[in-house]
């Protein structure tokens, strides 16, 4: 049998010992959201920063880009139907990788345009609904949804984790923020790359 090897019999009995040697990943691979020289780029900021092995690295880079992935599709909806929104967290270690994208502004805005039509914006909060592990259990559909391929090794057993210390609490990013004026253009917005 092709991926199976079996444990030679005993006398006292027949049994069969299985070794798993390849896992099947389900679902596309995240590096395909973006192009490859983008990717490098965010796979270089988060190693040089958090001096992680090559392959760590790029994983949860990859579970970053399905995360803002699924965001930007719940964006997308909530437009056409204001009901559709759902919040949905990041686990500490892809927040940390999410923290590494927002300082490279020349991926990140682009990416966010292509996954949501407009910014995907950081919010940094620790709430009652992140703590209890309600808002992973509401993400996990969301970032499966995508079709992208989701790790469960940066998501499985993560409730309740953030990057944020309670005390930048805004009661789950319903602070109400202020109005740019004149600042900023009120129609659409071009953006050349």
């Amino acid at each position: 049998m092709r991926g199976y090897a079996p444990c030679p019999e005993t006398p006292e009995e027949e049994s069969v010992t299985i070794a798993i040697t390849q896992v099947e990943q389900i679902g596309r691979d995240p590096r395909e959201l973006i192009p490859t020289w983008a990717y490098e780029l965010l796979v270089k900021d988060f190693r040089k920063k958090h001096h992680s092995s090559h392959d760590y690295t790029e994983r949860v880079v990859s579970q970053n880009l399905v995360f803002l992935k699924a965001a930007g599709q719940i964006r997308r909806q909530s437009r056409r139907d204001p009901r559709a929104y759902v919040r949905i967290v990041p686990t500490r270690p892809v927040d940390e990788a999410w923290h590494e994208a927002l300082q490279r502004t020349e991926v990140y805005l682009p990416m966010s345009l292509a996954f949501a039509d407009s910014v995907i914006h950081h919010r940094p909060v620790m709430d009652d609904d992140i703590r209890s592990g309600a808002a992973l259990a509401r993400t996990i559909p969301y970032l499966k949804a995508t079709g992208m391929y989701v790790d469960p090794e940066f998501w499985d057993d993560e409730a309740g984790s953030s990057c944020c210390p309670p005390e930048c609490n805004d009661q789950g990013g319903r602070e109400r923020l202020g109005n740019w004026g004149d600042l900023v253009p009120s129609g659409p917005l071009t953006i050349r790359f």
